[in-house]
């Protein structure tokens, strides 16, 4: 009778082990509201730089040009945060053994030749192409990393290009 009741709820407690991933998975990947994450984000920016108005969970592809380039990257992809603070974008990932966040890769948003949003199925990617014509492109992460969140990066896809309209570039 003990191994029937086991084998019963074995499929019980998957479940809801799965469930709970699931949920996590639901949460949206801005990370702005928590004082913890935002606050180690701060520290590893630099001294005069504003306060971050947007962090989100995200995973960098460096020199991708949307979803169709991903796999040819070259330096494949980190996961960590994209930050937006002042005129640029901040992506860093965490430093598990010095309990910091490292800086990867700083992008200066108003000078960019082109900022889009690449969709495939349900997931969206911002897209940025600076002026010296590289490329470098973010997955911006639901809460326990399992699918896209398409509505944050529109959201912070229209938080840049209004920064942008409000500070034009002669250079553009």
């Amino acid at each position: 009778m003990d191994s029937v009741a086991r084998s019963l709820l074995r499929p019980a407690v998957i479940g809801a082990a799965i469930a709970a991933l699931l949920g996590t998975g639901c949460a949206s990947s801005d990370l702005s509201n928590d004082a913890k994450i935002t606050g180690d984000v701060v520290e590893c920016l630099p001294p005069d730089t504003p306060a971050p108005s947007t962090v989100a969970r995200a995973i960098w592809f460096p020199d991708a040009r949307g979803f169709g380039s991903t796999d040819a990257s070259p330096l494949g992809h980190v996961t960590g945060v994209l930050a937006l603070a002042g005129d640029k974008l901040w992506f860093m990932s965490w430093n598990d053994e010095e309990h910091h966040f490292d800086m990867h890769h700083v992008i200066a948003f108003l000078p960019a030749a082109r900022i889009s949003v690449d969709r495939l199925g349900t997931s969206a990617m911002l897209v940025i192409q600076s002026g010296n014509l590289s490329f470098d492109s973010f997955v911006l992460m639901r809460g326990g990393q399992f699918s896209s969140d398409p509505e944050s990066t529109q959201a912070l896809y229209e938080k840049l290009q209004a920064l942008r309209a409000k500070n034009p570039q002669l250079d553009q």
